[in-house]
């Protein structure tokens, strides 16, 4: 028996396909608050795996309820002011799936460099290096998404920059 979940047919992981190459906007994914909700719970749910390398159980959680709330509440007010609340849901879907794939990318990143090299090797700098183009890529997907909500590219860049920066380096220090 072929299990069926609404709205998440055949077009949605090819637009999330097509969104990491930058060939797709968040208008062609399903306008669904189930489907968002469940995407900014693997959001933070991914987030707080990311960060139980470094942090305690009960911080990583902190961390991860709290990035996906930022993510949510910035993007909501974003559009607020922007005035373009029917694109929300959409927008909101778009940058919580791409949050959780770059953490995804970081948490393999982190397995794969902390059972290769053994902790007397600097495997946490290494990984911060390598980390830092996946925050570049996330700026620019961020950015990319915020373009099709109206801003302009100067506007949706530092948008898009500030939101990875409070996630990515405010944050984590906050939730030790």
């Amino acid at each position: 028996m072929p299990i069926n979940i609404p709205y998440l047919n055949e077009q949605t992981p090819q637009t999330v396909l097509k969104m990491i190459n930058l060939e797709a906007s968040q208008l062609s994914l399903p306008d669904s608050r189930e489907l968002m909700l469940g995407a900014f719970g693997a959001y933070g749910v991914l987030q707080a795996i990311a960060q139980a390398f470094n942090h305690s159980l009960l911080g990583s959680l902190i961390y991860g309820i709290l990035s996906a709330g930022f993510l949510y509440g910035a993007t909501y007010g974003l559009l607020r002011v922007l005035k373009e609340d029917a694109k929300f849901q959409r927008t909101a879907l778009a940058l919580a799936i791409m949050g959780a794939i770059a953490a995804l990318a970081y948490t393999i990143l982190h397995l794969v460099f902390g059972i290769a090299l053994p902790p007397p090797l600097p495997t946490e700098k290494l990984l911060r290096f390598l980390l830092f183009p996946i925050l570049i890529w996330m700026a620019f997907m961020y950015a990319f998404l915020f373009r099709h909500v109206s801003l302009r590219p100067v506007p949706a860049f530092v948008t898009a920059a500030l939101i990875v920066l409070v996630v990515e380096v405010i944050l984590p220090p906050i939730c030790k």
